[in-house]
């Protein structure tokens, strides 16, 4: 028994000084080197192909007016830190046209199909004609705490005051369209973004 006690503790001892002289052998940073080669840590590099560990991920499907011009956002992933030029380093947008009356309400982001961009978010020319009839008698309506106005069966809600603001002509440009809270907009304006031109 004492000979097996000895084997193993002259293997132990044998074993333990190959393994710190490999650890020698790897310089320091080559394990941090080695995980960001692979697409972890903070350079974020990964594999071509490999999707960037850390990024902006910038959505499609919104759209803008801003100045009388009205843009679309386009699908997109920027690396972070992005190393590029500063306007490399920020989502893209795509030009969409232009508005002869100016903007309904200028800055304004959301959710808008590119086809139906322009003429939801352009101010409506004096042959317009009437977009929604405002609500005589209202009703009672809810909505998420982050929405100004929904559009919903025709009706615009108006969301802080929990009741249906009017009824657009039309019918709504898309079913269940919304206005963030987040910007500050009159009911006119609203029955102009969301009501179907």
């Amino acid at each position: 028994m004492n000979r097996k006690i000895r084997r193993s503790g002259r293997t132990a001892f044998l074993i333990f000084p190959i393994f710190l002289f490999s650890l020698a052998g790897c310089e320091r940073g080559c394990a941090k080197g080695w995980f960001e080669k692979h697409g972890v840590g903070e350079q974020g590099f990964a594999p071509r192909g490999a999707a960037p560990m850390n990024a902006l991920d910038c959505p499609d499907g919104l759209a803008r007016c801003t100045g009388g011009v009205v843009e679309g956002s386009r699908l997109a992933t920027i690396p972070q830190p992005c190393k590029g030029s500063p306007e490399s380093c920020i989502c893209p947008w795509e030009r969409l046209g232009s508005c002869e009356g100016g903007c309904v309400a200028d800055g304004l982001e959301m959710v808008v199909d590119r086809a139906r961009a322009l003429p939801q978010l352009c101010a409506p020319g004096p042959d317009s004609g009437q977009l929604a009839r405002i609500a005589t008698t209202p009703q009672p309506a809810d909505c998420d705490d982050d929405v100004a106005y929904r559009c919903s069966g025709g009706a615009v809600i108006a969301c802080e005051d929990h009741r249906v603001a009017g009824v657009c002509e039309r019918g709504c440009f898309a079913e269940g369209a919304e206005v963030g809270s987040d910007f500050p907009l009159r009911r006119e304006a609203a029955f102009a973004i969301l009501c179907s031109r």
